[in-house]
């Protein structure tokens, strides 16, 4: 966030500059950068400055006039709605909107939007193996688990393994996330190989109250972890 010294409220997400907008409602937020061809507008309205009274009341606040009449911003928040004036960054409203201390948005589709303008984080170097195992997993069963990925790499994961089913199967995969878990399901998969998963069920039932281990195709057999498979 810019400081009340560089007179706008904005933050940085990977190479873009975002402001911190109000539309009048309780939502805060986000407004990219004008472009080129687009015609640009002011942080705040232009009435802001209409008087002595209120160019000196934001003055007074720390605002820089010229950048906040600088026709920078575009027209449309990144979720796509019009806005009033940008949000207040300090403990005084900046006009009639505003009135509250914002340093984040709390939009939720401004929030969505802003993840992915995230650049990438660097695949790692047991990604292609995993991808590969989980792969294998899923067309054999219907179904695979690893446990203990690095929330870095749980979006490249997951949209690797989908893609790996598609392309050798065409079927879908559905993907499920719980902190560090995720879960691999194909149900056209699963639904083909039902009878023995049901047979696989049983049998682990039966050796559990007999005291015996698992049989080697019990479902552990299809749950894996991050970490056992570290390279270098």
């Amino acid at each position: 966030m810019e400081t009340a010294d560089g007179g706008v409220n904005t933050i940085n997400v990977g190479e873009a500059t975002l402001l911190l907008t109000s539309g009048g409602g309780d939502a805060v937020h986000l407004t990219r950068e004008a472009s080129q061809d687009e015609p640009g507008r002011a942080a705040v309205p232009d009435r802001y400055f209409t008087s002595n009274e209120r160019r000196s009341a934001l003055k007074n606040r720390g605002y820089d006039l010229l950048a906040l009449k600088a026709r920078r911003w575009s027209r449309k928040t990144v979720c796509g709605r019009h806005w009033v004036g940008m949000a207040s960054n300090t403990s005084e409203p900046v006009g009639q909107f505003g009135h509250v201390e914002a340093f984040i948005p709390t939009c939720r589709r401004c929030l969505t939007l802003m993840d992915k303008m995230f650049p990438d984080p660097q695949s790692d170097s047991r990604l292609p193996l995993v991808v590969q195992m989980i792969t294998d997993l899923i067309l054999e069963h219907g179904f695979a688990e690893i446990w203990d990925v690095p929330g870095d790499q749980q979006a490249v994961l997951r949209k690797r393994v989908r893609s790996a089913v598609r392309q050798q199967v065409g079927h879908g995969v559905r993907t499920y996330v719980h902190d560090t878990m995720i879960s691999f399901v194909c149900e056209q998969i699963y639904e083909q190989h039902a009878a023995r998963h049901q047979r696989t069920a049983a049998e682990a039932v039966a050796r559990l109250i007999a005291g015996e281990p698992p049989p080697p195709d019990a479902p552990n057999s299809r749950r894996l972890s991050w970490g056992a498979w570290a390279l270098g």
